[in-house]
């Protein structure tokens, strides 16, 4: 398994009440303690245990553990490689002495030995372990090398991605926050990913979590991002991550030593803060009053090719709209690394951003969603439903611009060759409502156009050579270009004109399309 956001299931709860202990305690992988006030810990050492999918959790509810007790936990890590199950972990520290480096880090003994250091059990090539935090400069996960980076801290509330030799637990060793643990995350370039994770040895609550933070975090990605390798399923999991959001895997919660991807707000750094109200010590779900109380359904479009598969997901709800909803629509990550990858934009106030899930107002007329794909020249590409909860009387149907044609999904799926390379929408839609195909409005407009750090922005296939036409908002034309047959991505460079509220059209012998635009 290689993400660990699960509702917790306490295999033994143990409830530490006013009493005095002076003894080395082992908490075992599953099992849950709560230090309740009026306690005193007292033990030389508190050894917290850890399985792939159960973990030991502490809650300390008024930090009574003695700064005397060595706190230690063996927190499990996958193996590395893609084979047998393996892959990366995104892991935090659930435990940190004052002033941890990762020289400390490595030399942590299990079980008080001095042969099973961590440096025995972590990936390596060389001096080059497979652990460090994540940058957004790079856009990459960096590896420490123990040749220049034994003095560098580790903090709290930082997720940091490990591998193991063999999937074992590498031993964290300090203390046991009981306060409020905060973490900067930043943009950089318009690069918006940050990696934290869980500063606590117990599971917290990922919805408490994303309403605490949701102010803070991209209004497109307001979501949790758990990185599973590629080998989870089921809803809100697209491509390697499982999201998680107001909408989507809300009763998955957080593990302890946890990591996963957070999109910043803006430009500038903002703080994202875990609270000890986050804690959970029971394994009882802990939604959000309400929130899973609106009926909703789901339809979730799968593309696939000989080599590869990937899906998008559509939600309907009675708390969503067809323009961006903060908290249950989410942006795909790592759209541009991904060779093959298949997603929506925005049915309104389109501004190109591609979701991995959309959430639209209940379905109650015919909708058209524009989708994306990425794929190479040459490849078979066959589209079906992999899952659907709407009702049997909703139609739907995938729209190839191309080549003018419908295809109900209900009934069969929808396979093409990509004579050429494909990255973006203006080829297909996803239309859904109760309505035959002979209701359909082929007139649909197939091209998307909205403004970006100064440019005006065309996306979907032009079928013909296309004069871009730009008016003020005296009806002046203070602008014109040209775009090109075939091009399904185009980017008009606008510095000249003044920030303001301007009318694009767009127009060739088979496409028209007019709207209105704000330079910032």
């Amino acid at each position: 398994m290689k993400y660990r956001f699960l509702a917790l299931l306490s295999i033994f709860c143990l409830s530490i009440g006013a009493q005095d202990l002076s003894r080395t305690m082992t908490v075992t992988a599953g099992t849950s303690m709560i230090i309740k006030s009026g306690t005193s810990l007292d033990a030389s050492e508190l050894n917290l245990k850890s399985t792939s999918d159960r973990f030991a959790t502490v809650l300390d509810e008024t930090g009574s553990v003695s700064s005397g007790t060595v706190v230690n936990y063996d927190r499990y890590v996958n193996v590395v490689g893609t084979s047998a199950g393996g892959g990366n972990d995104l892991i935090s520290l659930p435990v940190k002495a004052t002033g941890a480096t990762f020289g400390d880090f490595l030399d942590y003994n299990r079980d008080g030995t001095a042969t099973t250091a961590n440096s025995e059990y972590m990936a390596n090539s060389g001096t080059i372990y497979a652990f460090g935090p994540y940058s957004n400069v790079q856009k990459a996960y960096i590896n420490y090398n123990a040749a220049t980076d034994l003095a560098v801290s580790l903090e709290r509330a930082v997720g940091y991605r490990a591998a193991t030799n063999s999937g074992q637990t590498l031993r964290f060793t300090g203390t046991i926050s009981t306060e409020t643990e905060t973490v900067s995350i930043t943009t950089v370039d318009d690069y918006k990913w940050n990696s934290v994770g869980n500063p606590y040895p117990t599971y917290i609550d990922s919805q408490a979590f994303l309403t605490a933070n949701e102010s803070n975090l991209d209004p497109a990605s307001t979501a949790i991002y758990a990185y599973n390798n590629g080998a989870g399923s089921g809803p809100g999991t697209i491509g390697d991550f499982t999201i998680i959001n107001y909408l989507t895997n809300t009763s998955l919660n957080i593990a302890p030593g946890q990591g996963f991807l957070l999109a910043n707000s803006g430009t500038t750094a903002h703080d994202i803060n875990f609270t000890t109200a986050m804690r959970l010590f029971s394994g009882e779900d802990d939604f959000i009053a309400g929130r899973n109380d609106n009926v909703q359904q789901m339809l979730r479009l799968k593309a696939e090719h000989a080599n590869a598969d990937f899906a998008t997901e559509i939600y309907f709800n009675n708390f969503s709209t067809q323009g961006l909803d903060p908290g249950y629509d989410a942006k795909l990550f790592g759209e541009a690394s991904l060779s093959f990858s298949l997603f929506s934009h925005l049915v309104e106030d389109n501004e190109g951003a591609s979701m991995a899930i959309q959430s639209l107002e209940t379905l109650n007329e015919e909708v058209a969603i524009p989708l994306g794909l990425r794929v190479s020249e040459g490849e078979q590409v066959t589209f079906s439903i992999e899952n659907s909860t709407l009702s049997s009387d909703i139609e739907v149907y995938l729209e190839d611009n191309l080549t003018n044609t419908f295809t109900l999904l209900n009934d069969g799926n929808y396979t093409f060759v990509a004579n050429t390379e494909i990255s973006g929408t203006g080829r297909f839609y996803l239309r859904l409502g109760n309505v035959t195909l002979s209701q359909i409005d082929n007139e649909v407009n197939s091209l998307n156009l909205y403004t970006a750090n100064q440019k005006i922005v065309v996306k979907g296939q032009l079928l013909e050579t296309t004069q871009v036409s730009v008016y003020d908002s005296l009806g002046r034309l203070v602008m014109g270009s040209s775009l090109e047959t075939g091009s399904n991505a185009n980017e008009i460079d606008a510095t000249q004109l003044s920030t303001g509220i301007y009318i694009v059209k767009l127009t060739n012998g088979k496409q028209k399309l007019t709207k209105k635009v704000i330079l910032k």
